[in-house]
């Protein structure tokens, strides 16, 4: 029986598929050479969607095989719940893997990951790794702008090396290794500026680890300036959750178009199977919260619900992969006339006959999988949003309608 050899798989928090030749990105094009290597013997994804464009909320799409919709969880709370099901960590164990987990240490002391629900695995060692990690945005408001600082991310190199070779070193057994990058690696200063950054870190994998065994993926996307939007979260359009996914060859093919979600990832890695879909699901929360967005998903349309403001949204990704024109309504608000005009004769679409139907089966799948909160799951995180978006006069109407409902 051949030995089962260690597998890693590359996480990047925040992590577009545009920040990647691979997927087309020219300014980092010659500067990727370790990622590089793995695209030209592997298989790329280009329909790789996350359950959910927030970390927690993935990692548990991820690791439990189970949609958000599918989750026990109501909130996005520190529910201190184990997850007792089946997931990633429990078939690796069973495949006689010794699991491990490298993270940045502020998952743990800041963001208290494995308090939020732990499906983790009740065997997996957590290494939580110092410095390793820049702040930016909101989650590290401050006044000056950063500055590169090259020594700061050679020390980060050195850290996961170092933790790496440890790991092996003390293993007694084939190890499956999870690494998550954070959105930005020390030393750098945004966004996507640490490509390079992160081609190294694949690199001290690839000196670790055969590169038939190295996966690359996202844990989601972020806005990117997209809509006029920025950061992650709150949105599921194409660049927050269509993320990068980069495996070993499977079935000898280069480029992957079937439509996949992290929801998958087990099957991928563990079966080196492509999962055959015909929808998949994105969730920016989970049911009972109020500014619930779903993503519905097909190869050729997609179709977003937003809970707070009942508006609906169709794309065909065929036609508007940016997802410009809502296809919704045969009519379009016209803000600059302040008209409302018929959007077929504005707009050249070559499907109008199709859309009927393909509105009504967007229309049934929500209803199928949508459900809602009882009065008490809904009505505290619904007041806490009221108040956030609209402010008090908002909320003093809001109780009013409720006093005059007695």
């Amino acid at each position: 029986m051949q030995e089962r050899e260690s597998i890693i798989f590359i996480t990047k928090d925040a992590f577009c598929k545009d920040y990647l030749p691979c997927y087309g990105n020219q300014y980092w094009s010659g500067h990727t050479p370790n990622i590089d290597k793995l695209v030209e013997n592997g298989s790329v994804f280009r329909k790789y969607y996350t359950g959910a464009p927030s970390t927690v909320m993935s990692n548990m799409c991820m690791f439990t095989g189970l949609y958000a919709h599918e989750s026990e969880l109501s909130h996005y709370v520190l529910s201190g719940i184990h997850y007792q099901g089946e997931t990633l960590w429990t078939k690796a164990e069973a495949k006689g893997y010794e699991c491990h987990i490298i993270w940045d240490e502020a998952w743990h002391s800041v963001f208290k990951m494995e308090e939020r629900y732990y499906c983790y695995g009740e065997n997996t060692k957590i290494h939580n790794l110092k410095e390793i990690r820049q702040g930016v945005g909101a989650h590290y408001l401050h006044g000056d702008s950063l500055k590169r600082d090259d020594s700061k991310t050679e020390y980060v190199y050195k850290t996961i090396e170092n933790e790496i070779k440890k790991i092996k070193k003390e293993a007694e057994k084939p190890i499956f290794l999870w690494m998550h990058i954070p959105h930005v690696i020390n030393g750098r200063t945004g966004y996507g500026t640490d490509i390079d950054a992160f081609d190294h870190i694949v690199g001290i994998a690839r000196n670790e680890f055969k590169d038939t065994n190295i996966f690359i993926a996202a844990d989601h996307g972020n806005m990117n300036g997209m809509k006029g939007k920025i950061s992650y979260g709150h949105d599921v359009y194409e660049t927050a959750v269509n993320i990068p996914l980069i495996a070993p060859r499977i079935d000898e093919k280069r480029i992957i178009d079937n439509l996949v979600s992290n929801i998958d990832i087990s099957t991928i890695i563990f079966e080196r199977k492509i999962p055959e879909r015909d929808v998949v699901y994105s969730d920016s929360t989970f049911y009972a919260q109020p500014n619930r967005k779903l993503a519905i998903i097909t190869k050729d349309y997609k179709y977003i619900y937003n809970k707070h403001s009942k508006k609906e949204e169709l794309y065909d990704l065929r036609t508007d992969p940016e997802e410009n024109c809502n296809l919704i309504s045969d009519t379009i608000y016209d803000v600059d006339r302040h008209v409302k005009t018929p959007l077929r004769e504005l707009y050249f679409y070559p499907y109008w006959e199709e859309l009927e139907e393909v509105r009504r089966y967007f229309r049934k799948e929500k209803n199928k999988i949508w459900k809602t909160g009882t009065f008490k799951e809904e009505f505290i995180p619904t007041l806490k949003y009221q108040v956030q978006t609209h402010g008090y006069y908002q909320l003093t109407q809001m109780l009013s309608k409720l006093k005059s409902k007695k």
